[in-house]
C-alpha cells in the first residue's frame, strides 16, 4: 500500500520504520536536517515541505496515490486538520491521527463520525499497560491485540512462593478463557509446553480475555493485593494512570508526586481520590517522607530516561515491591534490562505495535512480543485452506508454531475459541497464530503457500 506519514518525530520515525519493508512510505517533513537523516536512514521518500499546507497535502496525496495518510505532528490540532483535509481531497483515503492530549479524542468513523478513521495515543495507551501490570500482581507484560479480536496477550513471572510452582501446563483448568502458548525458560522461548511442569523462574505467556488474564492471575497465586501506589511524575502518562487506579471499584490509595507546583495545582483540580505531593521525588529525603519505595508499587512516568532509570534504581536499591517505567529512547533498553527489571514500556514498541495494528492486513503480523521474529498473525480459513475441517488435535504442527485462538462468527455473536484436542476447524474461522520462525516455508507447510506474514 502507499502511506503518507506527516512528521518525522518520535512517533513519525518509529511508524515509518515499522512498515517501510511492507508498504510504500512518504514521509512529508517541514525541518530540513530532520528530512535528510531519515531520507539516509530509511528505505522512504522524503518530501522537504510543511505537511499543513493544504496545498502541499493535496499534491502528495495525489502524486503519492495514496491510500493512507498517517500525522504524527506534536500538535494534536494539526494531526486532526491533516486527517480532515485529506479527507476532503479524497474521502476514500484511510486516515491515522496521533494524539497526546485526551482532551483531543473525537469520534472515529467507525463511530459515524467522518474526518478521522483511527486515533492513535501512545501516552493513552502507556497509561492502560501501566494500568494492567500495577494492578495484576504477578504481570510483567501486557498488550491489547485490538478492538476487532478483543485478545490481550500477558506474560507473568513464577516466583519460588506462587502456588503454580510444580504444575503441569495440560492440567490447568482454563475454562475456555485463556490459554497457555509458550514458556520463557532460561531466556529461551519454549512452545511445546503441555507437558512441561512449571518452575520457579519461568515467564509463562497466556493470551485470553481481559477476565482469563485476572483469573490466571490467581491460579499463579497472589499472596499481597495490590493496594498502595505512587507514581512518580504529573505527564499525561501519570495523570492518566492515576484516573484509572482511582477510578477503579476496588479500594486503593493512590499518590502522584511531581516537582512543577503549577502541574500539582491541575493535578489536584482533575483528579479525585488521589493525594497530589509537590515535591521533587528524586530526593532521598523526599523518597523517605513519601514512603516512596514501600508501596505496592512505584511507577516512573517522567518524559526524562534519566530520571526513570534513577528512580528504578534506587527502587531496586530499597527492595521496592514492583517497580513499573518507561523509557523513550531505543538506546536505553539495554540498560534498563541490565538492572533486571522487567515491567519496562518502551515508546517506539508501543508506536511500532499500535501503527502495526492499523496499517497491516489482518493477514499478516498484528502484534511483536519481546524478539523481532516473535510475532502474532491472523490466518483466515477459506475453502481452499489446508485447515478446513480438521480437528487441532489432528494438525501436524512444527516447533515454532502455535495456534492460540480461533475467532469464530456464530449468528450475530463473535465467539472466541482457545483450541483443544477436539476443536474443529470451520470455514470462515480467524485464526490467531503465534510463530517465532524466520522462514516463510515453514509456515507455508501448515497454512499454504497463499499464507502472507512478514518476518
Amino acid at each position: 500500500m502507499k502511506v503518507i506519514i506527516v512528521g518525522a518525530g518520535d512517533v513519525g520515525y518509529v511508524a515509518a520504520e515499522t512498515i517501510c519493508t511492507v508498504h510504500d512510505v512518504l514521509i512529508i517533513e517541514k525541518d530540513g536536517d530532520v528530512a535528510e537523516t531519515v531520507k539516509s536512514r530509511l528505505n522512504v521518500s522524503v518530501l522537504h515541505e510543511d505537511g499543513t499546507n493544504p496545498v502541499i497535502l493535496s499534491h502528495a496525496i495525489e502524486m503519492h496515490h495514496a491510500e493512507i495518510i498517517i500525522s504524527t505532528l506534536h500538535r494534536d490540532d494539526s494531526n486532526l486538520f491533516i486527517c480532515l483535509m485529506a479527507k476532503r481531497f479524497n474521502p476514500e483515503i484511510r486516515t491515522i491521527a496521533s494524539i497526546t492530549n485526551p482532551d483531543y479524542m473525537i469520534g472515529t468513523t467507525d463511530e459515524g463520525f467522518v474526518g478521522v478513521d483511527v486515533i492513535v495515543s501512545p501516552e493513552i495507551i502507556t497509561a492502560q499497560k501501566m494500568y494492567y501490570l500495577a494492578i495484576v500482581e504477578n504481570l510483567v507484560d501486557f498488550e491489547y491485540m485490538g478492538s476487532d479480536l478483543e485478545l490481550c496477550l500477558a506474560i507473568f513471572s513464577v516466583e519460588s512462593h506462587n502456588k503454580i510452582n510444580g504444575q503441569i501446563v495440560m492440567n490447568i483448568d482454563t475454562q475456555g478463557e485463556f490459554t497457555i502458548f509458550g514458556i520463557y525458560r532460561d531466556e529461551n522461548l519454549l512452545l511445546s509446553v503441555d507437558t512441561m511442569e512449571i518452575h520457579p523462574g519461568d515467564r509463562i505467556c497466556v493470551v485470553g480475555s481481559r477476565e482469563g488474564i485476572f483469573r490466571f492471575n490467581e491460579i499463579v497465586g497472589v499472596d499481597d493485593v495490590s493496594r498502595e501506589f505512587v507514581i512518580l511524575g504529573g505527564s499525561i502518562v501519570g495523570r492518566n494512570l492515576a484516573r484509572l487506579l482511582s477510578q477503579d471499584s476496588k479500594k486503593r490509595y493512590v499518590k502522584i508526586i511531581d516537582r512543577n507546583p503549577e502541574q500539582c495545582r491541575e493535578l489536584s483540580k482533575s483528579l479525585t481520590g488521589v493525594v497530589v505531593i509537590n515535591s521533587d521525588f528524586t530526593e532521598p529525603d523526599v523518597q523517605m517522607m513519601e514512603n516512596v519505595f514501600k508501596a505496592d508499587c512505584t511507577i516512573s512516568t517522567s518524559r526524562l530516561d534519566d530520571t526513570n532509570l534513577l528512580m528504578c534504581m534506587s527502587a531496586q536499591k530499597f527492595n521496592a515491591r514492583k517497580v513499573i517505567s518507561r523509557y523513550f529512547k531505543k538506546e536505553y533498553e539495554d540498560i534498563f534490562k541490565f538492572t533486571g527489571l522487567e515491567c519496562i514500556i518502551g515508546y517506539d514498541k508501543i508506536v511500532s505495535n499500535e501503527i502495526t495494528k492499523c496499517t497491516i492486513s489482518n493477514d499478516m503480523v498484528i502484534l511483536r512480543m519481546r524478539s523481532h521474529n516473535e510475532v502474532f498473525f491472523n490466518h483466515t480459513v477459506d475453502k481452499d485452506s489446508k485447515l478446513l475441517n480438521r480437528y487441532y488435535g489432528d494438525l501436524h504442527i512444527p516447533e515454532g508454531i502455535r495456534i492460540v485462538a480461533i475467532i469464530r462468527e456464530d449468528g450475530n455473536e463473535t465467539v472466541k475459541i482457545y483450541p483443544r484436542m477436539d476443536t474443529r476447524i470451520c470455514e470462515g474461522d480467524r485464526i490467531v497464530v503465534f510463530t517465532n520462525l524466520t522462514k516463510e516455508s515453514d509456515l507455508a507447510r501448515v497454512f499454504g503457500k497463499n499464507v502472507a506474514v512478514e518476518l
